[in-house]
């Protein structure tokens, strides 16, 4: 099916004119096909149907919440990187229990937010964030899970300007720095060290820079769990690029064979 397409010169939308809508709501509005959205959904889905995952939509892309709504429907978590998109993605009915709450920056009202709403995991950067973490849980009484951001010192072969996996990059902690974080995790009482995530960059158009990522981080849960720290999730972010140019350079059943090569094994 053809979603988007001219016909004798006037654009349609799933069989619906354009124009019509305009007539019918007026000027300017944003039209989103969900049947497009569901389709990329389920290929994506599919492809990554024989491991234990959970897919979760960046709200950062795009936080109307009628799409939020369609991939929360369909079964889809959310990746916040603030607590306005915290909100939006609760009130578009994604489970608190599929939130992860990434990126730099978090003031403590929003961290306040993540505990309180108890989502799946709050994504820490740096060691000050999990201290202030750490203070924020105690006053609230609970134990929030926290994954640390891992900086694997990979080159992602992007645009300089949305890179974020390189040592110089300011995200995340040096992945040789990490297992030391999970040894001295008694400094941490009042949070749950359960995951790894990485993100090393925006619009990759090569599956190299994820395998090279893949590797070290591969590493590290191999080498934290040999020590009997207990890594319930690993979280890979994201960064696949998009098909501008109509020549598709990255197929998403090869990256998720690549993902299953590294961690297929582990549940």
């Amino acid at each position: 099916m053809k979603y988007f397409q001219y016909i004798n010169g006037e654009l349609f939308i799933e069989g619906v004119a354009i124009s019509k809508i305009a007539s019918e709501i007026g000027t300017p509005f944003y039209c989103y096909s969900s049947t497009k959205i569901e389709s990329e959904y389920k290929d994506f889905s599919d492809a990554f149907s024989k491991i234990n995952s959970t897919i979760c939509y960046s709200v950062k892309a795009n936080s109307n919440l009628s799409v939020i709504r369609t991939l929360s429907n369909l079964g889809a978590g959310a990746d916040v990187v603030s607590g306005g998109e915290l909100l939006r993605a609760l009130k578009g009915g994604v489970s608190p229990k599929k939130i992860v709450f990434s990126g730099v920056g978090k003031t403590d009202q929003e961290l306040e937010m993540a505990i309180e709403s108890d989502i799946l995991q709050i994504n820490a950067e740096s060691l000050s964030e999990l201290s202030r973490l750490n203070i924020i849980a105690e006053k609230y009484n609970k134990i929030p899970k926290v994954g640390i951001r891992v900086n694997p010192d990979v080159e992602a072969g992007s645009h300089d300007k949305i890179s974020t996996g390189r040592k110089e990059d300011k995200f995340g902690i040096d992945w040789e720095n990490v297992r030391e974080i999970f040894v001295t995790n008694k400094n941490f009482k009042n949070i749950k060290l359960v995951g790894l995530a990485i993100h090393i960059g925006s619009q990759l158009q090569s599956l190299s820079p994820f395998e090279e990522a893949f590797k070290r981080l591969e590493k590290l849960l191999t080498t934290l769990m040999s020590e009997n720290h207990k890594i319930e999730t690993i979280d890979l972010g994201g960064g696949l690029g998009i098909d501008y140019s109509q020549d598709l350079v990255l197929k998403i059943s090869e990256y998720s064979k690549l993902v299953t090569k590294y961690f297929g094994n582990y549940d």
